[in-house]
């Protein structure tokens, strides 16, 4: 549930996403910018996944990675110290899945067109 009307932030995104993309396919638009508009819907989508998706994911590789450094307060840091510390084996088939999950829902994030099926 949400206290904002609706267009969603997610909504506004898609609106502004797909004029950009429009205007890209048209030949009003020297290449050179067309180029740059691309750009800026790459970055406009990235935005807008981790709006759609990364709350979910932030929330389970907390809880994951929680139990993972058997400590409640979870973040990338701490992980980083006890592997620097030697306090989690990094051959450890529960970090090796941990951080290809990750990285593969960081993908999901920030071009999903990468993963491969």
């Amino acid at each position: 549930m949400t206290i904002f009307d609706r267009p969603s932030s997610s909504e506004l995104l898609k609106a502004v996403i797909d004029f950009i993309d429009a205007e890209t396919k048209s030949d009003d638009y020297p290449a050179n910018k067309r180029f740059k508009l691309q750009i800026v819907s790459n970055v406009l989508n990235i935005v807008k996944r981790e709006i759609d998706l990364g709350k979910k994911i932030n929330d389970d590789f907390k809880h994951l990675g929680a139990k993972l450094i058997k400590d409640k307060d979870f973040s990338i840091s701490k992980l980083a110290d006890k592997i620097k510390n030697n306090e989690i084996d990094v051959s450890d088939q529960n970090i090796i899945d941990f951080l290809y999950d990750l990285t593969e829902k960081k993908i999901d994030i920030d071009n999903p067109k990468y993963k491969k099926n």
